[in-house]
């Protein structure tokens, strides 16, 4: 029994092991296939295009200039005796800053002085003579009517015969002496009159002499032409100094105008083009210890106030400048901007606001190596959309230029190779879609 048993499973049992595999096959190839039908359609990843909340801006070094420099020179040849003022001092329009002795100035207004008063003293001379003149004129002008009256009775006595012809002529050539006179003292007003000309005319020279006198007088003490910051010291009391030094290559002090300061910007040749005089900046300065940055002086907008129109040969950067009124600023701020600082002015060069923003991984290339993106239309059709230029690239977001683009529509957020352009979505791929954002 045992033996027919044992020959039996012998016979049987590789018959039966392969039934048991052959089932077990089939069933893991139905798992298999089961698993291949829920993951047959791959998901695509979409993405609405974005409204661009950005602009293109560049950020530069900036620094800090006064209006304008001026070097303090000597007008009058002299000693320094005193300088009031320091390297780094802010002035005050009009303040003293060195005072020069000039001894042989003031001699020379005293002289000049005395000048005038003998001008003035020669002038009344040639007034009063002029009015002895005229006296003298209305004196021959009686006599000769005196004179005229004898002559007249004189030509009656004769025409009667009681006088003869004789004294008739006498009173003629007494009338024309009258005349003669009177015609002499004509002739002297009119020399009074050039007399007291000329003595105007000298009074005037002296007055010129007297001013210019004064002129270099004042010139003694050097005051502060503007408002401004003291950038340079190059004299010190006892200094021999004049006008005309050859060896004088600098000035007594360099005065830096800083009530009014410009910020000075050398933008790069390839942003020159986007720049112009009124464009809205920020800037940001290292040593303003107050607001963080300054966009706005006065209410208005900060601005740019002019370029060069030119680059620099050597750098090729053309250098643009921002006008500041340190005046309204201190009034808002409490602070100033001094001439010599630097800082960062940040520039708009584009407004790119509303423009579409994509993600960088959503530009593809064809093979003429243009740019385009994949656009879902109202079907849900991919379609072709070529990129005309990028405008700004941030963070991996960038701000295109295209015609065909609006704001809103789906574009492929990713390259996918499972999509055929011009060939709908099916159904499982557009559950995606409808979910992604």
């Amino acid at each position: 029994m045992n033996h027919h048993l044992r020959l039996l499973l012998s016979v049987c049992g590789p018959f039966t092991l392969l039934l048991i595999s052959g089932v077990s096959c089939s069933r893991s190839n139905n798992e298999t296939a089961t698993t291949d039908d829920t993951i047959a359609q791959p998901l695509i990843e979409t993405i609405a295009v974005q409204s661009s909340p950005l602009d293109r801006e560049t950020e530069l070094s900036a620094s800090i200039e006064g209006e304008h420099r001026t070097e303090i020179c000597p007008r009058i040849e002299g000693i320094v005796s005193d300088v009031y003022v320091k390297l780094g001092d802010q002035v005050k329009k009009g303040q003293l800053l060195i005072r020069i002795k000039a001894p042989g100035v003031a001699d020379l207004v005293k002289h000049r002085e005395e000048l005038v008063k003998e001008a003035e003293a020669e002038i009344k001379r040639r007034s009063a003579g002029i009015r002895l003149s005229e006296a003298e004129v209305r004196s021959k002008e009686a006599s000769i009517k005196i004179e005229k009256i004898k002559k007249d009775r004189m030509e009656a006595l004769v025409k009667r015969g009681s006088l003869s012809k004789q004294r008739l002529d006498e009173a003629i050539f007494e009338v024309r002496s009258a005349e003669a006179d009177l015609e002499h003292a004509h002739a002297q007003v009119e020399a009074a009159q050039a007399d007291f000309e000329v003595a105007e005319a000298k009074k005037e020279v002296a007055l010129a002499d007297l001013e210019a006198a004064i002129t270099q007088a004042n010139h003694r003490d050097i005051h502060a032409p503007f408002e401004g910051l003291v950038a340079a010291r190059h004299v010190d009391p006892g200094d021999y100094v004049e006008p005309s030094d050859p060896n004088l290559k600098q000035g007594l002090l360099d005065l830096v105008r800083n009530d009014q300061v410009r910020a000075v910007v050398y933008v790069p040749l390839e942003d020159a083009a986007y720049v112009e005089a009124g464009d809205p900046v920020i800037l940001r300065h290292k040593s303003y210890t107050g607001t963080p940055q300054i966009d706005s002086l006065g209410g208005k907008p900060l601005t740019i106030s002019r370029k060069a129109r030119a680059f620099n040969r050597g750098t090729r950067m053309m250098r643009t400048e921002i006008d500041i009124d340190n005046t309204v600023l201190e009034n808002e701020t409490g602070e100033r901007l001094v001439p010599g600082d630097y800082g960062k002015v940040r520039i708009t060069l584009e407004d790119l606001k509303g423009k579409p923003m994509i993600p960088r991984r959503a530009i593809l290339t064809d093979e003429n190596n243009e740019k385009y993106l994949v656009v879902l239309d109202k079907d849900l059709i991919p379609q072709k959309v070529p990129v005309d230029r990028i405008l700004l690239d941030s963070k991996n977001q960038l701000v295109i230029e295209s015609s065909s683009l609006k704001v809103g529509q789906r574009i492929l957020s990713a390259p996918d190779k499972t999509i055929t352009l011009g060939e709908p979505i099916d159904l499982e791929q557009l559950k995606a879609i409808t979910t992604t954002d």
